[in-house]
């Protein structure tokens, strides 16, 4: 195994060390006893060559997978609550009811006022329907008083060309007075005819002129079938604004009553997510209002295990490795899990990264806020030399903190052997180098104990 993996495993077995330390009594290695003069009796255990899965061994506390906080969708009063804390609740299920009578009198209402706006669309729809065909009546008035103003300008023409005629006659003594002023009375009647078509015209063109177009506000189009099509929308404009205020008018009333039939909707308070009812925060008859929050949704299906990693054990960890979770208590309990996530940002005073353990918790056995120890795999299994932990000895004179010692036993003397301890396994250590399997170590070596001290093995 490579100094890094040695290092990261060295430090992940702090805690074997203190445990050693505790049962060693080294804290009080400044007062050692003088080596042993006699021989003592001691316990023994031997070193033995095992499996072991590389491993960083930590430990972190379990956090749900999703939380939502419920509140409702409306002011209103609490009429019932269908649900317990710790109770396991499905998507879409009904948590909460609302009074809904206040909502019911104003869906009422607004139903009455739809209608009524709806009457007054139709009012103003067939009126603009009217007024467009008084409209297109003008226009073939017009043209029918265009057409009957060139028949009478035709006929007086005629009639003033055959007078003409006739006077010249008459002057010339070809005809009698009596005719020329025959002719002279159609004369004056075409004349009168064709003044009275001038006037009617004018009359219907009131409203159809260039001049109304102009005071429309509008340029007057070059081609008549623009400029009709113009004149129809001017003339009808008020009609057809007083349709548009229907309009506006009857839309207004139809999103009141949609407002109050979601309103309505909303007084049934539903599960946004699969969970359990974590917090309960009000009581039926509470007045609530859209900040007011009801009940907290936790997801436990899937559990993560958070933990802070060293810097240095980090370049040994890959999203997927595999983890073991251990949970202490009455009945020690164990889960599987995954490493899902490292974070990229380490805390530049604690030095450590937040690391995302996701474990399965379909059978609800694990709640949010347990506190667990942790082994991620970090390797393949491998054949390593381990020793009972009570044969691991840490002292104040080994120089660096890696290090620990442990006391072999031959011929019936001890001697003193430094090694570099791993990880822990159970209630053994993985030593990485200094021993063979099958050397006999003491165990719980008493403080002060030295090489060539002569020890009595118990059997």
């Amino acid at each position: 195994m490579n100094e890094a993996n040695r290092s990261g495993k060295i430090s992940a077995c702090a805690a074997v060390f203190c445990l050693a330390l505790a049962a060693s009594g080294c804290g009080e290695a400044e007062q050692q006893s003088p080596a042993y003069s006699a021989s003592k009796t001691v316990r023994v255990g031997y070193s033995r060559s095992q499996v072991v899965r590389p491993a960083l061994d930590t430990f972190g506390t379990l956090v749900y997978h999703s939380k939502a906080d419920i509140y409702p969708g409306i002011d209103g009063t609490v009429e019932k609550i269908l649900v317990e804390e710790g109770q396991r609740v499905a998507k879409g299920q009904t948590l909460v009811l609302f009074s809904k009578d206040r909502l019911l009198t104003s869906r009422e209402q607004f139903e009455a006022e739809v209608a009524s706006k709806q009457a007054l669309l139709k009012l103003a729809e067939e009126k603009l329907r009217e007024g467009r065909n008084t409209v297109e009546a003008r226009i073939l008035e017009i043209q029918k008083a265009e057409a009957e103003l060139k028949q009478a300008q035709a006929e007086f023409d005629n009639i003033s060309q055959i007078y003409s005629n006739k006077k010249r006659l008459f002057e010339a003594g070809g005809i009698s007075e009596g005719e020329l002023q025959s002719l002279h009375t159609r004369f004056i009647a075409g004349q009168m005819e064709l003044s009275r078509a001038e006037k009617d015209l004018e009359i219907r063109r009131i409203g159809f002129r260039d001049q109304d177009i102009l005071a429309a506000g509008w340029d007057v189009p070059a081609d008549e079938q623009q400029r009709l099509q113009l004149l129809r929308r001017i003339n009808t404009g008020m009609l057809d604004a007083q349709r548009r205020v229907a309009e506006a008018e009857l839309g207004a009333a139809e999103a009141q009553l949609r407002r109050i039939t979601m309103m309505l909707g909303d007084t049934a308070v539903q599960a946004p997510i699969d969970g359990i009812v974590g917090m309960r925060f009000v009581e039926v008859g509470e007045k609530a209002d859209r900040d007011t929050l009801l009940l907290t949704l936790f997801n436990t299906d899937i559990v993560f295990a958070q933990v802070e990693v060293a810097e240095a054990d980090l370049q040994n960890l890959e999203v997927g490795q595999e983890a073991e979770l251990l949970f202490e208590g009455e009945d020690e309990s164990r889960a599987r899990g995954r490493v899902e996530l490292i974070s990229p940002y380490i805390d530049p005073k604690a030095r450590t990264a937040r690391v995302r353990v996701r474990v399965d918790n379909s059978t609800g056995s694990y709640i949010p806020g347990m506190f667990a120890r942790i082994r991620i795999f970090v390797g393949d299994a491998e054949q390593k030399v381990t020793v009972p932990q009570r044969a691991i000895v840490t002292n104040a004179e080994i120089l660096s903190e890696d290090k620990a010692i442990v006391f072999l036993v031959r011929n019936s003397r001890v001697f003193r052997r430094e090694v570099y301890p791993g990880q822990r396994e159970g209630d053994r250590v993985v030593v990485l180098s200094g021993l063979e399997p099958g050397e006999a170590l003491v165990l719980d070596a008493a403080p002060g104990m030295r090489d060539g001290t002569e020890v009595e093995v118990l059997p």
